[in-house]
């Protein structure tokens, strides 16, 4: 999807953009808190925490969200509302910080759904597929 779909998130095409560009400048607010609070700590912690410079299109952080919720869905409404509001929290976060437009949380939320609609048909292939990778397994090592 990145490569068909190129897209920077909102704080890095604010730092690229060219000069009389008229747009409204957009702060990285993560990464200003990030320093405040940890200090010379940060770009350790950020590195050690897989700190991602470019996510973008379509955001995986909302879709995976969304993918949870619908798990917790199954566990009953209590579950549910937790996963969904955690799932509304972030995407509210993911823009607010710039991290990420909100075309980036309808295209990860279109994912996820995608996956989840396609589970059904894919089931049997994937079991196929699994057994196959196991059968091979045991020839292998046996």
């Amino acid at each position: 999807m990145y490569a068909l779909v190129p897209t920077a998130p909102p704080w890095w095409a604010a730092e690229h953009r060219e000069p009389g560009d008229a747009a409204p400048p957009t702060r990285r607010i993560m990464a200003e808190v990030g320093e405040r609070v940890w200090g010379r700590f940060w770009p350790s912690m950020y590195r050690f925490l897989g700190g991602n410079p470019l996510a973008a299109m379509p955001s995986l952080h909302f879709g995976s969200s969304v993918m949870a919720a619908h798990v917790l869905d199954d566990y009953g409404p209590i579950p549910a509302a937790v996963g969904w509001g955690y799932a509304s929290v972030l995407g509210f976060a993911l823009v607010y910080l710039g991290e990420h437009y909100v075309v980036d949380l309808a295209a990860g939320l279109a994912l996820a759904e995608l996956v989840r609609a396609a589970e059904p048909r894919a089931a049997p292939l994937l079991a196929g597929i699994t057994s196959t990778m196991r059968a091979l397994e045991a020839r292998a090592g046996g």
